[in-house]
């Protein structure tokens, strides 16, 4: 029997004593190689069909190899007394009936004793185990963990919540009790006031604090972590894998960085060939139709993921091969009821199909996602947002383009696409076909511009003390300071966002005080002409010097229509109103004729376009940029009519009530534990007045929630139902 690794990773099957024992020998000679460690992993994969006298020398190897999480406890009768006693040693003292593999077990030593760590790891790695573990020793009173989504957020929060002893927060309206789990975004840390002392510090996603990465969030994040370690908390920080870290990171805060290629599954990765992009999708849909595994497929944008699912589906119907399902899924209720019942998705929903982005709700995204695991669905056609997003994993990932957004992935993004196909005693081989080839490796370090300062931003610079501040910056942020009073100054290093733009706006708002005072000196909800001036404004200013009067005008007509329709369908309506009367016209003008089919097509094509414009309006602009903006311009504003002794603009009511989707408040909580808002609208009528606390608002809904959910439908009383329970 000859050895070619990558032959022996197509076995199918060991049933031979000779050929097993043979290979266990030779595994035996290299056992802490990564070649032995993907032969055992192919073993485990094909553990039915291996030789059963040979399992005892396998469960040995497993044992040497580390992967106490794959030995089930009928193994320990194929051990001898030492591989036990190691055994025991790597059985968590703090989580029931778990068992790190070999390199998790040197991080949690390195805790224990008291260090700063960095970890960069594969995505199969197990790092989610490393943060449990610490939060079960219940050692510290107060941990912050940095998650960079609400859905990793909430991911978390549901695994956290059943350690009792601990008060966990995801938002800044929750108050704090003698020992919190923090759970929030870098925006959010900055947002918390009076953060109580943080023994425990925890950022996941790291690399994104990198300028290699341009995130948009790259500043707030930085600044949020340089505030945490000001104060000294123990550290963790976890990473997918990266080739180095910034040594004066390192140095500065006494951080053990780990970096390792240790995993616990395989990954068969093969190029696909076409000659077209015809012929690519066509060998796309056919090795999706005949793969019975659950399956992501990679596109590079929410349209063009949306599109392909689409054309997956007609392909499926004319093939003959449209499995519809018997019994219709929840979610499909809440899209008829909420935004339409002519959306395409939950025709997709119904054969199988789903779609993964950042613009739709999150509790589309995560209900999908739950139906991927229990295999309701058979594909996601997903973006980066599920990459970076969550802990969701598959059999096979088809990564079908190798772009993001406009940009060709490097070897990191293309590792951190691969690292989902495939889970821990789930699916111990992942499947990845790329269409296109691989990109080359390349080192990829992260830097830390608060700490190296080489591509450091104004925005940091300036939020930095200025004994931390390099000597040849100096100049520049005495510039930044120049003619800015102390006080504004604060302000404006608290908005975290263009530093120069926001100058520039108190110099015009100091030269225009009197004549802007109609349209920014409002409070509550403004009329369209107030809100389409403060908006042109900001976006000016902050955003873009060449923002249009006719963008901004069309911003503060959405505005006020989230604010002012009784629900989210309602405005998707009015917006398909708009398209479809704009088609119909455009169709006219070209002389063409409006039979019954092109009525039919503009009828599609403006029910699409009206739900595409209106949820991604609701998740990013609605959601968090007009938010943020408004808070920035009434910062500035707030303290320049201030000086001048006369009124000023209030403008949190209104972005609360629109980030929110008119949700009080109070209940705000209930969004980030993925609750619908059309729910939590539904329920706050029946929520008396005089509860204010999350923790007074989730005991009454539990007492009385057939009361309070007797207007739900079935979806939405469900996911609240999960929502208080935890």
């Amino acid at each position: 029997m000859k050895y070619d690794i990558q032959e022996i990773l197509k076995f199918n099957e060991l049933e031979s004593i000779q050929d097993s024992f043979n290979l266990a020998k030779l595994v035996s000679s290299m056992i802490d190689t990564e070649n032995a460690r993907n032969i055992i992993i192919h073993i485990l994969d094909i553990w039915d069909r291996v030789n059963e006298q040979s399992k005892p020398i396998w469960v040995d190897l497993i044992e040497r190899a580390g992967f106490y999480p794959y030995l089930k406890e009928h193994d320990d009768e194929s051990l001898g007394i030492q591989a036990k006693i190691r055994k025991q040693w790597y059985k968590s003292q703090y989580l029931e009936g778990v068992y790190f593999h070999a390199k998790q077990k040197i991080i949690e030593q390195k805790i224990i004793e008291g260090r700063n760590v960095a970890v960069s790891a594969p995505t199969s790695f197990g790092k989610s185990l490393i943060i449990e573990e610490i939060v079960a020793q219940n050692k510290f009173d107060n941990i912050l963990i940095i998650q960079p989504t609400l859905a990793l957020i909430d991911e978390t929060r549901k695994k956290m919540s059943k350690y009792a002893d601990y008060n966990i927060i995801v938002n800044t309206l929750q108050e704090t009790h003698e020992r919190n789990i923090l759970i929030l975004t870098a925006e959010r840390v900055l947002e918390y006031e009076n953060l109580p002392v943080i023994d425990f510090f925890i950022v996941d996603e790291f690399y994104k604090v990198s300028t290699r990465r341009s995130d948009e969030r790259i500043d707030v994040l930085n600044i949020a972590i340089h505030k945490m370690l000001a104060f000294q908390p123990q550290a963790l920080f976890l990473t997918p894998s990266i080739n180095a870290l910034s040594n004066d990171f390192i140095i500065k805060y006494e951080i053990d960085f780990l970096k390792t290629d240790y995993s616990l599954v395989n990954t068969n990765v093969q190029e696909i060939r076409f000659k077209n992009s015809a012929e690519k999708k066509s060998k796309l849909f056919e090795m999706l139709s005949k793969n019975p595994d659950p399956s992501l497929v990679y596109m590079s944008s929410p349209h063009k993921a949306y599109t392909l699912a689409n054309e997956y589906m007609y392909y499926l119907s004319e093939k003959n091969m449209l499995n519809k399902k018997a019994i219709e899924l929840p979610l499909v209720e809440w899209i008829d009821k909420n935004i339409s019942e002519k959306w395409n998705l939950k025709y997709l929903l119904d054969s199988g199909i789903g779609v993964h982005n950042g613009e739709l709700p999150r509790h589309v995204v995560t209900s999908q996602l739950e139906y991927f695991e229990d295999k309701k669905l058979n594909v996601l056609f997903v973006t980066t947002s599920l990459i970076e997003g969550v802990n969701t994993s598959a059999k096979t990932m088809y990564i079908f383009e190798t772009t993001k957004a406009n940009t060709t992935i490097d070897f990191f993004d293309y590792s951190n696409i691969k690292g989902r196909a495939g889970r821990m005693n789930k699916y111990f081989t992942g499947e990845v076909f790329i269409f296109g080839r691989i990109p080359d490796e390349e080192d990829f370090q992260i830097d830390v511009p608060f700490v190296e300062q080489k591509n450091i931003s104004n925005e940091i610079l300036i939020n930095l003390d200025e004994d931390e501040v390099k000597e040849e910056h100096n100049d520049r942020l005495n510039d930044l300071k120049k003619d800015i009073p102390e006080e504004l100054m604060n302000i404006i290093k608290k908005n975290i966002i263009n530093i120069t733009g926001q100058k520039e706006l108190y110099r015009y708002l100091e030269d225009n005080y009197k004549i802007l005072n109609s349209t920014l000196t409002w409070g509550s909800i403004p009329n369209y002409d107030q809100l389409s001036g403060t908006l042109l404004l900001a976006y000016k200013f902050l955003e873009n010097e060449n923002t249009h009067e006719r963008y901004t005008n069309m911003l503060a007509a959405r505005s006020l229509s989230i604010i002012n329709s009784p629900s989210l369908k309602t405005v998707i309506n009015k917006q398909y109103d708009y398209q479809y009367n704009v088609d119909i016209k455009n169709v006219l003008k070209k002389g063409q004729e409006l039979n019954q089919d092109t009525l039919n097509v503009i009828d599609k094509r403006a029910t699409e376009k009206a739900i595409k414009d209106i949820l991604c309006f609701v998740r990013k602009d609605a959601g968090y940029t007009i938010p943020k903006l408004l808070n920035v311009l009434q910062s500035i504003q707030e303290y320049v009519y201030i000086q001048y002794n006369l009124p000023y603009g209030d403008y949190a009511y209104f972005s609360a009530r629109l980030e929110n989707e008119q949700v009080d408040e109070r209940l705000r909580m209930l969004i980030d534990f993925g609750v619908p808002t059309s729910a939590i609208r539904s329920i706050s009528k029946l929520i008396p007045l005089n509860l204010e606390s999350d923790k007074e608002i989730i005991r009454y809904v539990k007492s009385n929630f057939q009361v309070v959910s007797q207007n739900l439908i079935e979806y939405e009383k469900r996911l609240l139902l999960l929502a208080i329970q935890v």
